[in-house]
């Protein structure tokens, strides 16, 4: 009983009185200091107590708590984290012969951290890293792969200071071990704590050890895959969006009548818990010992049965994680090998990765026979700064602003003709397709005119996509052609009903099923679906959503996963509003918002969108000459037109190229009807276009 007292006193100590706030916000580190002493003091006496009496698990839990207040105690005072090292070890020693290897786990996890050093790039002390290795160890023995992947992580972080390539080989290990372990984790809020905490802040630091290592250690065995592991890990979570994933999820779970009866279970047995803890520590004083240790087993008996329960829930969701369909994959994509990847490319095609690092990006080229790793040396932030505000703004880079393409794109082969780029950080928003040509016999020529040119999020998503082609044939979509423009309430889109509507005539007329839904009529998009081989939608566009209604209010796509009754499915998107593949300005892992979301919500293939604003007018041409590639054929125009159909890729290239180097004004004027002034030659006219996925997508719904 008296370790009981002890315990709940250490618990209560500065809790609940209107004081430690007070002290917190004076910063009166004196007292703080007195009060955290004073807390490990009271825990130490109760481990005492329960050691003496044999509960070693409460014992080794009890001094985990002090060494956390000495641990707290060190980041002021030095001289506290020896006592937090050897109280650590206390821990483990009496949660180790508890069987508790979670908590043993933690104990040396916090024993690894615990002497570190005020001396930036200092060597640690050598008893850091055998503490977080048996940290590992014991996180094993415990069924936590995520724990130990963490520890092995900051193991991996702890060898950077050390020098030497044993960092290398732990790295490997620890992005390993956690993405085999990252599919149990419960979704979405598990993953994305350990998203951040694990693989984006262990990675930041690793990335910044390989740029300065780069040059003594480019041989080492597992050079490669540790740098395709740092720039792929990251990023294979672009794709996710807790919108999306709660919306999502959500719905899996209450269709899944297992998992519905388990979490039903837990929250049951969660608030018998609850009741049990009110219990003992309302009867600590007034009851028998013997009636508090045997409620205290009832409450042991609760917390073993909540472990199994979360780890069969675990378990489940693991399950549907693995029979969901195929657009749920894209939530949240796992990395894949190079092999995997070079499987997924076709001919003539590379995929170029970066993970950006200020002077030094690391950078990844794939192709079907090769994978080459290194640094991108003079890819700088004043470079990518420069050339993303230029792309925001709808204007062209100067060529002095671009490094070498060698600088920039690494060893391409010759016989490559398709690009497929996946930025990072400032390089996210870069208009590529205006990089200067490697081709020296022509200066004049852009990279998107020597290449057709792709972003993808990662890796993964473009296995993904490719792995889910539809199938070919008229039956894959149920129409050709689906347009929906939206002029939101006037708000300075003269011609979007235009677009849709001469979009259709012109391009579509003989598909009975295709159709287009113009400003009056727009609200009825959400009530009919869509399954097209082409969605075409002329709205406003922003990260959070479309303007899809005369009321203002904005549609979010998951919006579309809501509609009871309707599906909405494309084989490619068509998005004509401003700034719809605009990209987050901010380090929070989001990859194009609107358009990352639709794609996972449709099922499309690929997209095509603007980075910048763009004018009204222009859509209508773009949208035209887009179609006319992507079928291969379409009106008699004045220009040169492709003579057969094109994938996404070569047409959304041959539309920029022919906008801003054969049109005429005249014939301009002619197809866009009320445009007086039109300058399809201004780079706000050609150049804000791109296609976000597989360069090679077509739509199943061939009019050809």
């Amino acid at each position: 009983m008296e370790a009981q007292c002890r315990y709940q006193r250490a618990q209560s100590l500065g809790r609940g009185r209107q004081g430690a706030h007070s002290l917190v916000q004076s910063g009166d580190t004196s007292a703080l200091l007195d009060l955290r002493k004073e807390r490990a003091a009271e825990y130490e006496k109760a481990a005492e107590l329960f050691r003496t009496v044999g509960l070693f698990g409460d014992a080794g839990r009890c001094w985990y708590q002090a060494a956390y207040e000495y641990n707290w105690l060190g980041m002021l005072r030095p001289e506290y984290r020896e006592k937090c090292y050897s109280v650590c070890e206390i821990a483990a020693e009496y949660l180790g012969a508890a069987d508790d290897w979670w908590g043993r786990g933690m104990a040396e996890f916090l024993a690894g951290q615990a002497l570190r050093t005020d001396v930036i790039g200092g060597s640690p002390d050598p008893r850091s890293i055998p503490a977080l290795r048996r940290a590992a160890e014991s996180f094993t023995r415990a069924d936590r792969p995520v724990e130990a992947a963490a520890a092995e992580m900051t193991a991996a972080v702890t060898l950077t200071q050390i020098g030497g390539t044993e960092w290398i080989t732990t790295a490997v290990d620890a992005l390993r071990t956690y993405e085999q372990a990252r599919p149990s984790l419960r979704i979405p809020r598990d993953r994305e704590i350990n998203d951040r905490a694990i693989i984006a802040n262990g990675t930041r630091v690793l990335t910044s050890k390989v740029c300065r290592s780069a040059a003594t250690m480019g041989q080492y065995p597992l050079w490669q895959e540790l740098i395709w592991l740092l720039s792929e890990a990251p990023k294979g979570r672009s794709f996710q969006d807790q919108h999306l994933q709660d919306d999502t999820w959500s719905r899996l779970a209450a269709d899944d009548g297992t998992l519905s009866e388990l979490m039903m279970r837990r929250k049951g047995l969660a608030r018998e818990e609850s009741d049990l803890q009110q219990m003992i520590k309302a009867t600590l004083i007034t009851r028998s010992d013997d009636e508090v240790q045997a409620m205290k087993e009832r409450l042991r008996r609760k917390e073993h049965e909540l472990e199994d329960i979360d780890r069969q829930v675990a378990r489940r969701f693991q399950r549907i994680y693995h029979d969901t369909p195929e657009r749920i994959e894209l939530l949240s994509t796992s990395p894949v090998t190079p092999e995997a990847l070079q499987a997924s490319l076709e001919l003539g095609e590379a995929y170029i990765s970066y993970r950006w690092n200020d002077g030094a990006p690391l950078r990844s080229v794939v192709t079907r026979s090769s994978v080459t790793t290194g640094l991108a040396t003079g890819v700088t932030s004043e470079f990518a700064t420069a050339a993303v505000k230029a792309g925001r703004l709808g204007e062209v880079v100067p060529k002095g602003v671009f490094p070498s393409t060698d600088q920039l794109l690494g060893p391409v082969p010759e016989e490559i003709d398709t690009l497929i780029i996946s930025p990072d950080s400032l390089l996210l928003g870069v208009p590529w397709h205006q990089a200067p040509s490697p081709d020296p016999s022509n200066s004049n020529l852009t990279l998107g005119e020597r290449y057709t040119i792709t972003v993808v999020p990662a890796a993964g998503v473009l296995h993904h996509l490719r792995a889910h082609r539809p199938r070919s044939g008229p039956s894959g979509r149920d129409t050709a052609y689906m347009g929906v423009a939206c002029d939101g309430g006037g708000k300075g889109l003269v011609f979007v009903d235009q677009e849709v509507e001469t979009t259709r005539l012109n391009h579509f007329a003989d598909d009975p099923g295709s159709g287009f839904l113009m400003t009056a009529d727009c609200g009825r998009f959400l009530k009919r679906g869509c399954s097209a081989g082409l969605l075409h939608l002329a709205c406003h566009t922003e990260p959070q959503g479309l303007l899809l209604s005369l009321d203002g209010t904005w549609t979010r796509p998951t919006d579309l996963l809501n509609v009871p009754g309707r599906t909405f499915g494309a084989d490619i998107l068509l998005l004509t509003g401003c700034s719809a593949g605009d990209f987050s300005r901010e380090e929070n892992n989001e990859f194009l918002g609107v358009v990352r979301q639709l794609i996972v919500v449709t099922g499309a293939r690929a997209a095509v969108v603007s980075l910048a604003p763009v004018p009204d007018a222009a859509g209508v041409l773009f949208a035209d000459l887009f179609v006319w590639a992507l079928n291969g054929k379409g009106p008699d125009r004045p220009w040169r037109t492709p003579d057969r159909p094109l994938a996404v890729g070569p047409a959304v290239a041959w539309a920029r190229q022919t906008m801003r180097r054969r049109l005429r004004v005249d014939d301009v004027k002619a197809l866009i009807a009320g445009c007086e002034h039109p300058r399809p030659t201004h780079a706000s006219w050609w150049s804000p276009w791109f296609v976000v996925g597989d360069p090679r997508a077509t739509t199943s719904h061939r009019t050809t």
